[in-house]
């Protein structure tokens, strides 16, 4: 569904993004034995060859260091003989990963309607480069009404300069017949700062600039540069139930009132293997928006998503 102004979820945005630091931190380490089990708890001291870890359930466990894969994502290093357990996080390896959405509607009778949304991402990292692509095309139809269209390609690349530190670059190009944009193009540059990445939580943010040019349906066009402001939060809640969010905000530097936000939150529960079901909300704001537009667009999807 598609709604005008929605100024609950801008406050529910704003205040994710604001706790978003001391809320992942509400949650216990997870530490992931080589045989796949989880436990959830936090670490006490290590000896030569075994972790003393604090279970939530367990109480304390001595745990042999060979049957540790991971902590929050991250091995464990063997080797060191202090009181500490010692968390070694390697350099970026070679690795792929992405997936697949897909949400369909259709209803006939007193209301004939048909919509489509289908979207993938994949990224994929070698040495201290991490690529990653977006493709995304929505199909939305009412009562035998042309259908109004929307498509996004994008690319980008984070070169990490620095353990946490990265520096992006990126392309990206579309269309929007819902919001009269014939077809945009923009480039931009940002620094970003991945804050944490483990398999249980993942929190980035970046700043830079953004060139941006738009073409209207009424023949008009619109080219700035703008500030950027983006973030990528994750959270595994319970039961590998993931909780996600992003969100862009871009501002132009020649009018400060010529702003636009996205943002998507929701959440994937899995289903079989790795096939999850994917509740998503995504709006977007423009207050200066194409002739005969709306400034706010809502849309509330559930879907199947497929991950590798």
């Amino acid at each position: 569904m598609r709604n005008g102004s929605c100024p609950l979820f801008l406050l529910g945005m704003i205040g994710l993004t604001a706790i978003a630091l001391p809320y992942s931190q509400l949650f216990a380490d997870e530490l992931v034995l080589t045989n796949g089990d989880r436990i959830q708890g936090q670490s006490v001291a290590q000896t030569d060859d075994h972790l003393i870890w604090r279970s939530d359930s367990f109480g304390e466990l001595s745990i042999a260091l060979e049957a540790v894969a991971s902590i929050n994502g991250v091995a464990l290093s063997s080797a060191a003989s202090t009181s500490e357990p010692s968390l070694v996080l390697s350099s970026f390896s070679n690795s792929y990963k992405g997936g697949l959405s897909v949400t369909g509607a259709y209803a006939s009778g007193n209301e004939e309607r048909e919509d489509w949304d289908i979207e993938s991402a994949v990224e994929w990292r070698t040495g201290d480069y991490r690529h990653n692509t977006n493709i995304n095309y929505e199909s939305h139809s009412l009562n035998g009404s042309p259908s109004n269209e929307e498509y996004h390609l994008g690319y980008g690349v984070d070169f990490f300069f620095r353990e946490k530190w990265f520096w992006k670059n990126g392309a990206a190009r579309g269309a929007n017949e819902n919001r009269a944009i014939d077809q945009y193009y923009s480039i931009g540059s940002a620094i970003g700062r991945q804050l944490w990445d483990t398999e249980s939580s993942a929190l980035s943010a970046e700043s830079g600039l953004t060139w941006i040019s738009e073409e209207f349906d009424n023949q008009s066009a619109d080219n700035r540069l703008t500030w950027s402001w983006s973030a990528d939060y994750r959270q595994i809640l319970i039961r590998s139930l993931e909780l996600f969010h992003t969100h862009r905000l871009l501002v132009s530097l020649s009018d400060a009132k010529d702003s636009e936000i996205r943002a998507d939150i929701g959440l994937k529960a899995p289903l079989v293997d790795n096939l999850f079901t994917e509740l998503k909300f995504e709006w977007i704001y423009d207050n200066q928006p194409a002739l005969g537009t709306d400034p706010s667009d809502s849309q509330l999807t559930i879907g199947v998503n497929y991950s590798w």
